[in-house]
C-alpha cells in the first residue's frame, strides 16, 4: 500500500520541468521576435538613408559634372574668339608692310645718285604681302565684328542653363528623397518611413553652405558646439571636421561669378536679403583670373605663338685652360652669329590689373605681330678656377659667368588688334601692353625653350615697336588709339559661370551631405504592441500609470519624456518614440585617367567632370543636430521650423540669387534692339521653370508629409 501511494505520488515532475522549459522557450521566442522586429526595421531604416542620401549626393556631382562640361564649352568658345582675333592681327601686319617700309633709315638710295631707295625696294618686295594681308583683312574684320557677339550671347546662354540646373538638382534631390524612401517600404499602401523635418533641414544646409557660405559663420556654430558639453578646443575640432578645416572666413563650396559683381552674385534687398555677404571678398577676382588663364593655356599653337624665322648662323667657342698644378684655370669664349628674318605673334586673352572687380569687365583679347629683319651677335664668357690640395682635395669656383645677346632688327611689319567689351577698356600705347625685352614668353609668342623666339616684344623687334607707334601712316599708333581701325567692342564681356572655391581646389571633398529618416515605433509590431493587443492604454508610459510592455520600456527614444529636450526633439523627429537614424555623403574629386607632369592628382575644379558621390560616417555636428544638443534654427537665421517652408524657402532664394541674377546679367550683355525684343521672353521662361520647380516640390512634401 505504501510503496503504491509513493509510486503516485512521483507522477507528473517530468511535466513541471516541460513547463518551465516551455516558459524559457516562449520567452526567448519572444526576444527573439522582438529583437527580430527592431533589427529588420532598423536595417530597412538605414538602407533607405544610404541610399537616399547617397542618390542626393550623386544628383550633386551630376550638377558639378554638367557645370564642368558648360565651363568647357565656355572655354572653347573664348578660344574661337581668339582664333579671329589673331587672323585679323596677322593679316593687318602684314598689309602694313608699307607703312613700315617708310622706316626713316630706308630713305637712303640703294646705288647713289640713283633715286632708288631702300624703301622703294621695300615696298615693291613686300607688295604681295600687302595684297593678301588687304584680301584676308576685309572678311576677318567682319567676322571679329559678328562672331564674339554670337558668342558671348551663347556663353550668357549656358551661365543661365547652370543657374536652371542647380534649381533643378535641388528639385531632384527632393523628389528622389522622397521616392527612394517610398521604394525602401515594406507594403507602400501603408507608408511608415519618413523624412521628419530635421531631414529636410540637413538638405538645406548644404545647400547654403554649398551656394552661400560665406554668409555663415563658424564661430557661431563653435560657441554652438561649445554649448553642448563640450570644450573649446574640442569644439573648434569638431566644427573644422565639420566644415573642411575652414574655421576661419568660411567659402562656398560653388561660386557664382559675375563681372563687377562679387563671387555670391549679392545683391541688395529682396526678402532673402539675409544671404547678401556682409563684405566684399576677392573670390570672383581669382575665379576671372584661373578662368582667363585656362582659356590662355588652351589657346591653339597659331593664337598663342605664330613665330617664324629664316636666316643662317654659326657659333664659335674658343676654350683656354692654364694649369699650375695646385691652381688651373679655365677660359671659354663663345661668339655667336645669326642672320635673317624673324616673324614674331600672339594673341591673348588678358585684362587690365585685375585687382578690383572692375578690373573684370576689362577682360579681353589683345593680338600683336611683328616681322623684323637683321642679325644677332652673341658673346659668352665663362671663367671657372680650380684648387688643389694635399689631403683637403679639390675645390672649385664659377668666377664669371655672363652670355649676351645684341639683337639688331630692321622693322618690315607690325600690327595689333584688340577685343573689347568698351572701347574705354583698350589699351592705348606700347607701354600698356609691355615693353621691348620683357621677360614674359607665352603672352605674345614666345617660346622659353628656343633661343630664336622671345615674342613679339623681342629686342629684336625694338624698332619696329617703336616705329609702329610714330609711323606716319598709323598715327596715332597701331596700340589701340586709334579705336576705329585697331579696336573693336563687339565683345560681351566675360561670362557668369561657376567656379569652386579655394580651399575645395585643394580638398577635392564638397560639404557633407546628411539626411534623417524615421518611422514610430508605434508602427513596430513587437509582442507588446498595441495592434497585439498585450500592451496597455495609456498615452505616457513615463505617468503614473506605465501602459507599455518591458520590451517598450527598455527601447524608448531620447525623444520620449516630457523635458525641453524630449520636446524639442519629438518636435524635429515628429513623432514622441520615433526609431531614427542619420546617414551622411559628399561628393569628390578624382580623375583616374590624369595626372601632372610631376605625377602629383590633378587638382579640383569646376572645369575637369570627374566628380563622384560616396557614402561617409556622419558628422558629429550631424549627430548633435539630430540629438537636439544643437538647435539647427540658430545656425542659420531666417528658416523656419516647418518642412515645407524651409523647402520653399530655399528654392525661392536659389531661384532669386541665382537664375534671376544670370538671367538679368545675359540680358545686359544684349544690345539694342535686340534686349527689349528677348527681354519679357527669356524672363517669363525662367520665371516659369523657377515656379514650376518650387510648386512641384512643395505640391509633393504635401503629399508626403507625416
Amino acid at each position: 500500500m505504501r510503496r503504491e501511494t509513493l509510486s503516485f505520488r512521483q507522477k507528473g515532475q517530468a511535466m513541471l520541468f516541460g513547463l518551465l522549459f516551455l516558459a524559457v522557450v516562449v520567452m526567448t521566442l519572444l526576444i527573439l521576435y522582438n529583437q527580430g522586429q527592431l533589427v529588420q526595421n532598423r536595417i530597412q531604416l538605414e538602407n533607405a538613408a544610404d541610399a537616399a542620401v547617397y542618390s542626393q549626393a550623386k544628383l550633386a556631382a551630376r550638377n558639378q559634372n554638367f557645370i564642368a562640361y558648360t565651363n568647357r564649352a565656355m572655354v572653347a568658345n573664348e578660344v574661337s574668339i581668339g582664333q579671329m582675333v589673331a587672323l585679323l592681327s596677322w593679316a593687318k601686319h602684314y598689309k602694313n608692310a608699307g607703312a613700315f617700309a617708310n622706316y626713316p633709315l630706308y630713305k637712303f638710295p640703294v646705288a647713289p645718285p640713283s633715286p632708288v631707295t631702300f624703301s622703294d625696294v621695300l615696298s615693291i618686295i613686300t607688295l604681295p604681302w600687302q595684297i593678301m594681308g588687304t584680301v584676308v583683312e576685309a572678311p576677318t574684320k567682319v567676322m571679329v565684328k559678328t562672331w564674339p557677339t554670337v558668342v558671348s550671347y551663347f556663353n550668357g546662354a549656358l551661365g543661365v542653363f547652370q543657374k536652371m540646373f542647380a534649381l533643378a538638382t535641388l528639385e531632384a534631390q527632393v523628389e528622389i528623397n522622397l521616392k527612394v524612401v517610398e521604394d525602401h517600404e515594406k507594403d507602400p499602401d501603408k507608408p511608415e518611413m519618413y523624412t521628419p523635418v530635421v531631414g529636410w533641414y540637413f538638405f538645406t544646409q548644404n545647400a547654403l553652405l554649398t551656394y552661400f557660405g560665406e554668409n555663415f559663420s563658424p564661430t557661431n556654430l563653435a560657441s554652438l558646439v561649445g554649448d553642448a558639453d563640450t570644450d573649446d578646443a574640442e569644439a573648434e575640432d569638431l566644427v573644422a571636421d565639420f566644415l573642411g578645416d575652414q574655421v576661419g572666413e568660411l567659402e562656398n563650396m560653388i561660386n557664382n561669378n559675375s563681372p563687377g559683381k562679387s563671387s555670391s552674385g549679392n545683391s541688395s534687398g529682396g526678402k532673402n536679403s539675409n544671404l547678401n555677404s556682409s563684405e566684399e571678398d576677392d573670390a570672383a577676382i581669382e575665379a576671372y583670373q584661373r578662368y582667363a588663364a585656362i582659356v590662355n593655356r588652351n589657346r591653339e599653337s597659331f593664337t598663342k605663338d605664330r613665330h617664324w624665322d629664316f636666316g643662317v648662323g654659326t657659333d664659335f667657342s674658343f676654350p683656354l685652360t692654364l694649369d699650375a698644378g695646385i691652381v688651373k684655370l679655365t677660359i671659354v669664349l663663345d661668339l655667336g652669329f645669326w642672320a635673317g628674318l624673324k616673324n614674331d605673334g600672339g594673341t591673348a586673352y588678358i585684362g587690365n590689373d585685375m585687382e578690383a572687380d572692375s578690373d573684370i569687365e576689362t577682360l579681353g583679347w589683345s593680338s600683336i605681330d611683328m616681322t623684323s629683319f637683321g642679325i644677332e651677335l652673341y658673346f659668352g664668357l665663362f671663367v671657372n678656377i680650380e684648387v688643389c690640395l694635399p689631403i683637403i682635395g679639390c675645390n672649385d669656383w664659377t668666377l664669371l659667368d655672363i652670355d649676351v645677346d645684341i639683337p639688331i632688327g630692321f622693322p618690315l611689319a607690325g600690327a595689333t588688334h584688340q577685343l573689347v567689351s568698351d572701347t574705354a577698356n583698350a589699351k592705348k600705347v606700347m607701354t600698356d601692353w609691355g615693353y621691348p625685352g620683357m621677360d614674359d614668353p607665352g603672352m605674345y609668342g614666345g617660346d622659353g625653350d628656343d633661343p630664336l623666339n622671345d615674342g613679339a616684344f623681342d629686342l629684336f623687334h625694338l624698332q619696329g615697336l617703336l616705329w609702329g607707334q610714330v609711323a606716319p601712316d598709323l598715327l596715332p599708333g597701331m596700340y589701340g588709339l586709334n579705336t576705329t581701325n585697331d579696336v573693336t567692342d563687339t565683345y560681351g564681356a566675360p561670362p557668369s559661370y561657376y567656379s569652386l572655391g579655394g580651399s575645395f581646389q585643394e580638398s577635392g571633398v564638397g560639404y557633407e551631405f546628411a539626411i534623417a529618416l524615421t518611422k514610430s515605433m508605434d508602427d513596430i509590431e513587437t509582442t507588446d504592441h498595441d495592434a497585439i493587443g498585450i500592451s496597455g492604454e495609456a498615452d505616457d508610459w513615463d505617468g503614473d500609470n506605465i501602459g507599455r510592455g518591458r520590451f517598450d520600456v527598455q527601447t524608448h527614444s531620447r525623444a520620449e519624456g516630457n523635458d525641453i529636450a524630449a520636446n524639442y526633439q519629438q518636435v524635429i523627429w515628429g513623432d514622441d518614440r520615433p526609431m531614427m537614424t542619420v546617414s551622411a555623403a559628399e561628393t569628390y574629386f578624382a580623375n583616374p585617367m590624369q595626372e601632372n607632369a610631376d605625377g602629383s592628382a590633378e587638382p579640383a575644379s569646376l572645369f575637369s567632370p570627374f566628380w563622384d558621390a560616396r557614402l561617409k560616417e556622419p558628422s558629429a555636428i550631424a549627430i548633435l543636430i539630430a540629438t537636439g544638443e544643437i538647435d539647427w534654427e540658430e545656425i542659420f537665421d531666417g528658416l523656419g521650423g516647418e518642412t515645407i517652408e524651409i523647402i520653399e524657402w530655399l528654392l525661392n532664394a536659389i531661384g532669386e540669387k541665382m537664375v534671376e541674377a544670370g538671367v538679368e546679367y545675359m540680358l545686359d550683355q544684349v544690345d539694342s534692339p535686340w534686349d527689349s525684343v528677348i527681354e519679357d521672353p527669356v524672363n517669363n521662361a525662367a520665371n516659369a521653370a523657377k515656379d514650376v520647380a518650387v510648386d512641384a516640390v512643395v505640391d509633393q512634401l504635401e503629399d508626403y508629409l507625416p
